[in-house]
């Protein structure tokens, strides 16, 4: 039996226009082989107008468009870039058993486009951070939004917190919804010892501080200092020059000093060793659609700070990984940090006790890979 072509359409591919693009769509295709995988890699510029492609690759194409920013003229403007997709595939006569349309708010609309077209099945994404805040803005497109939701014939949503926003905005049939999280680089468990001090972590690029919500987590920190003198947090991840002075102009300005300190990138074979030598892993963000460092810090056999209702949060039960914040009331914050460190041998144990059990398989690359491959092949067989 020949295999089936895929038609991926998607603005989170790494290619010769944006090199610097999260991994996260092109680690999932090349690992899923027994099909033919056709990508077309959405590049807005703004303020421009037309659609202007690059060949990188066999069955490979960059597509820079032309849209205002902030989700202006967005169903004209897409519809400009479904057109040429259309006319392309059609130019190259390539036979499409079915689209992955791997963000919802600007590939479902570009998807739904071509799937009419070619009265062909797609799946589609829920990336919640972003998707959130373009059908918040783009109300007027409600009735496209069900449209995705409605024809889709698998429903991809990031996390359950995320399924669950949108069945309560929109409606899904949650019968053909999967949540498939994306692949991470470390997923070898490795049991962290306990640690006497209170010692943290956090992980992240540097650029995007200000979501990361690192100010209020510098203040709780020193705030924790006047009842755990001993407390500190170790700063990870790398950024340009001029967000590591505004960083550290935080960092001084709130006489944190003797407190935080900035590490640098942290990758390769000691990762999981590294992360594995605090109490806990700190990142109550203020929006997350997903956070791969947590699962990767969960493989080091760390506790959790997040933020409730982003992120990691509906994998586990309530409390069993760690804490979930609310990342706008810095009394929480301190309110979990707090308990990490006074529960970390109970933490520490249960998630050593989930691996054990199983309980992260689900995050681990050939469970993800098998899923996907199962909604890859639901969708070109309906």
């Amino acid at each position: 039996m020949s295999e089936k072509t895929v038609v991926h359409i998607s603005a989170d591919f790494p290619d010769p226009l944006v090199p610097a693009k999260t991994t996260s769509v092109l680690n999932l295709i090349s690992a899923t082989n027994g099909f033919r995988h056709v990508v077309y890699s959405l590049n807005r510029v703004s303020w421009a107008s037309g659609v202007v492609a690059l060949d990188f690759g066999p069955d490979r194409r960059a597509l820079a468009y032309g849209a205002p920013p902030r989700g202006l003229w967005l169903s004209s403007c897409l519809e400009k870039v479904a057109q040429w997709i259309l006319s392309d595939l059609r130019l190259r006569q390539i036979s499409v058993d079915a689209l992955h349309l791997h963000k919802f708010s600007v590939e479902g609309l570009v998807g739904l486009e071509v799937a009419h077209a070619l009265h062909r099945p797609f799946i589609v994404n829920i990336w919640g951070d972003s998707d959130l805040k373009i059908v918040g803005v783009r109300r007027d497109l409600s009735s496209r939004w069900k449209a995705i939701l409605d024809e889709a014939s698998v429903i991809v949503p990031c996390a359950p917190w995320a399924e669950e926003r949108f069945d309560s905005l929109f409606g899904i049939d949650r019968t053909k919804a999967i949540v498939i999280p994306p692949i991470v680089q470390n997923e070898v468990y490795s049991p962290s010892p306990i640690v006497s001090e209170p010692r943290f972590v956090t992980l992240f690029n540097l650029d995007a501080y200000q979501r990361k919500n690192f100010s209020a987590l510098v203040e709780t920190i020193v705030g924790l200092s006047q009842t755990l003198p001993d407390i500190h947090l170790d700063v990870f991840g790398r950024g340009s020059p001029e967000t590591l002075m505004a960083i550290n102009k935080i960092i001084s300005g709130a006489k944190a000093e003797t407190y935080v300190s900035l590490k640098g990138p942290l990758s390769g074979p000691d990762f999981s060793k590294t992360l594995g030598q605090y109490v806990a892993f700190l990142m109550p963000t203020r929006r997350e659609t997903f956070g791969m460092v947590f699962i990767e810090a969960l493989f080091s056999g760390l506790p959790l700070l997040h933020s409730k209702g982003w992120g990691v949060d509906g994998f586990f039960k309530p409390g069993e990984i760690g804490y979930a914040c609310d990342p706008t009331q810095p009394s929480d914050i301190e309110r979990g940090i707090r308990k990490l460190f006074l529960d970390q041998v109970t933490l520490k144990n249960r998630i050593s006790e989930l691996h054990q059990l199983g309980a992260f398989d689900r995050f681990k690359k050939q469970s993800i890979v098998d899923c996907y491959r199962s909604a890859l092949t639901a969708a070109a067989s309906s």
